[in-house]
């Protein structure tokens, strides 16, 4: 097998695992408090690791092989699972276990080195193909997980659901040891912060991506607050389960995959993909205006599913680039970089999303996030239109 196809589905299996696993935490806490207060706190812890994780350990993970960093996160989130499981059999069963659990399942760097090590494994003209179909990969792994997920979670008691998210972290884990990497030399004795400005100096180097990941981290602010209510959103507004919960859940990723396989044949010039990449994000914004006045379950799956539709247009682009325009020696903790500043504005945006749907209500907090994205990438593609022809915008 290739080990880009290795990877491939290495990292489906890690989505399933993960996807899971948050899901089943999220929804024992909602069911043991019904408190959006709850709902959002937990995804703020959540975010919190992952926010220190990328700033403390960023710099470092070049240091180590991708494979090395990619076992490790897989480890540490099996132990952890298996940890809540035996606290579950042995009847401790208190909301501060999830919290924790949701922290320390997000402390890892699985993602930014698996992104980083795609171009070891194939050449720079298939990158766009390959992170496309990695990417509909992915939420098609979504797509299936969250209806199942639903549906497990209703037929099976919470023990079994541990034990599946177990096996299935240890099953990936043991597929990395079969990805052949070939260590990159570097300056071992480099200090932190002279790891963290390598990674930031690069982005002086190519404004453009200093430019296209300030505006989404503005972006993210209302998307993590949206997220935050989604159970609730099901739950009170639309009168759904569980199971209906997942099949609501799994819209974006099934508009996903649609929008992966087009962008993986699209042709687009490079004077061209920015402005792509804001129509993007201004249709995603859209759509939270359209769910904020949603009354049935089916009309906010397709509105989900047009919005998982135009978000490859961004991703796939966007992870592309960056492979593109940054030295492999750096790659991993330049995809760091990127990671803190598309999450620095989470926290705040979740605290902004659990205020204001408990005090104005959840459609209007929808209604709210998608003034502000379409707003935001709304200008994003006037000022691309205009400055199309700037030479911070090429490709090289």
């Amino acid at each position: 097998m290739k080990p880009v196809k290795l990877l491939f589905y290495n990292q489906l299996l890690s989505v399933f695992s993960s996807t899971f696993g948050t899901f089943l935490l999220s929804w024992i806490l909602y069911e043991e408090t019904g408190s959006k207060l709850a709902m959002g706190t937990l995804w703020l812890v959540s975010i919190s690791g992952q926010l220190i994780v990328q700033f403390i350990a960023g710099p470092y993970i070049d240091r180590f092989k991708r494979t090395t960093v990619m076992r490790a996160s897989e480890a540490l989130r099996a132990f952890v699972y298996l940890l809540l499981l035996l606290f579950f059999t042995v009847g401790f069963h208190e909301a501060a276990l999830l919290y924790a659990a949701a922290f320390l399942t997000s402390i890892t760097a699985y993602d930014p080195a698996a992104a980083a090590l795609v171009p070891k494994l194939v050449h720079k003209e298939e990158l766009v193909k390959v992170n496309a179909g990695i990417s509909g990969g992915v939420q098609l792994m979504r797509f299936l997980t969250l209806p199942a997920a639903g549906f497990l979670v209703s037929v099976l008691n919470e023990k079994s659901s541990l034990i599946l998210i177990v096996c299935a972290f240890s099953i990936s884990f043991i597929m990395i040891g079969f990805l052949l990497e070939k260590h990159t030399e570097i300056d071992d004795k480099a200090t932190w912060i002279k790891k963290f400005k390598e990674g930031t100096l690069v982005y002086r180097k190519h404004k453009i991506l200093l430019f296209l990941g300030g505006l989404v981290s503005i972006t993210s602010f209302g998307v993590f607050a949206a997220q935050t209510m989604y159970i609730p959103f099901v739950s009170e507004v639309l009168g759904g389960s569980s199971f209906e919960y997942g099949l609501f859940a799994a819209s974006f990723p099934l508009g996903y995959i649609a929008g992966s396989f087009a962008a993986s044949r699209i042709k687009v010039k490079d004077t061209s993909i920015y402005q792509i990449m804001m129509l993007a994000l201004f249709i995603g914004g859209s759509t939270y205006l359209a769910l904020g006045d949603a009354k049935t379950l089916a009309a906010a799956m397709v509105i989900e599913i047009a919005a998982g539709a135009a978000m490859p247009f961004w991703n796939v682009y966007s992870t592309t680039l960056y492979q593109k325009l940054v030295p492999q020696s750096i790659l991993g903790q330049v995809f760091s970089v990127r990671f803190l500043m598309t999450k620095a504005a989470a926290p705040l945006g979740i605290v902004y999303g659990t205020v204001c749907a408990a005090q104005l209500g959840i459609q209007f907090l929808f209604l709210s996030i998608g003034a502000i994205i379409c707003t935001v990438s709304g200008g994003g593609l006037l000022f691309f239109a205009f400055r199309r022809r700037s030479s911070v915008f090429q490709l090289k």
